[in-house]
């Protein structure tokens, strides 16, 4: 795990302002939700809906809700997609602009499509919870087993170009037979997110600064260099690239 740590690092340091400049559209994912009319809180950089208040939007904020979304996943995939073309190119020694031209668009809709299905099915558990009053366990459960079969979907459509459904069974896949990398992973993730946002609050009063600078530092330092690590882990698991 720290050779994978290692290359992931030294990734970041050779393309860093290709990644930064691929790390855009991470700013622009988080950012959109602040201007959705859905009642939200946010926790480490992260958005999270307060699912009682859903009932009392109009049709015109769910509208916008939608189209926001929809606008943040798009953003959301195109980032991770040109980060693991970074990725595969540093390690087949291709031109990284070649391949992100003639691949970035195929393989972010690819990514966008799974991510939008899953969304929906999500909503549609979430929507049938409220109408019946019955408790959120499903909406929790559902989100637990999606987010093992959307961790490592990116890699696996990039790196091996994957359709959909073969893509979320190899992700489903990967984290079952290497749990370790996965806890890792996500520890990893914790430390950088609390760290960053220890420092937000220890800089700023303002709760409009904290978030303006906890979104530019993850959005540009810690979701890029994630990026790179999970598909670094992803591609471990070919003997010839460890």
């Amino acid at each position: 795990m720290f050779s994978t740590i290692n290359h992931s690092l030294q990734v970041y340091a050779r393309y860093l302002t290709m990644i930064l400049f691929f790390s855009i559209p991470f700013v622009i994912a988080l950012l959109l939700p602040y201007f959705s009319p859905a009642p939200i809180f946010t926790a480490l950089g992260g958005y999270f809906i307060r699912s009682g208040s859903l009932p009392e939007l109009r049709m015109a904020d769910l509208a916008m809700i939608v189209g926001l979304s929809l606008l943040s996943l798009f953003f959301l995939s195109l980032a991770l997609v040109a980060i693991n073309l970074v990725v595969k190119s540093s390690r087949t020694k291709t031109k990284v602009s070649a391949e992100a031209l003639k691949n970035l668009g195929k393989h972010t809709l690819v990514v966008l499509a799974i991510f939008v299905a899953v969304k929906v099915i999500e909503t549609l558990i979430l929507a049938y919870v409220l109408l019946t009053n019955v408790t959120e366990l499903p909406v929790f459960v559902f989100g637990l087993i999606a987010s093992l079969g959307l961790f490592y979907v990116a890699p696996a459509v990039v790196l091996e170009e994957k359709k959909p459904v073969p893509a979320v069974v190899s992700s489903f896949n990967h984290v079952i037979k290497k749990p370790l990398h996965f806890i890792m992973w996500l520890a990893i993730a914790f430390i950088l997110l609390t760290i960053v946002s220890s420092i937000s609050f220890s800089l700023f009063s303002e709760t409009g600064f904290r978030q303006g600078f906890i979104v530019l530092v993850n959005s540009l330092i810690v979701l890029p260099f994630l990026a790179i690590l999970q598909a670094q882990i992803y591609m471990a698991k070919y003997t010839i690239v460890r």
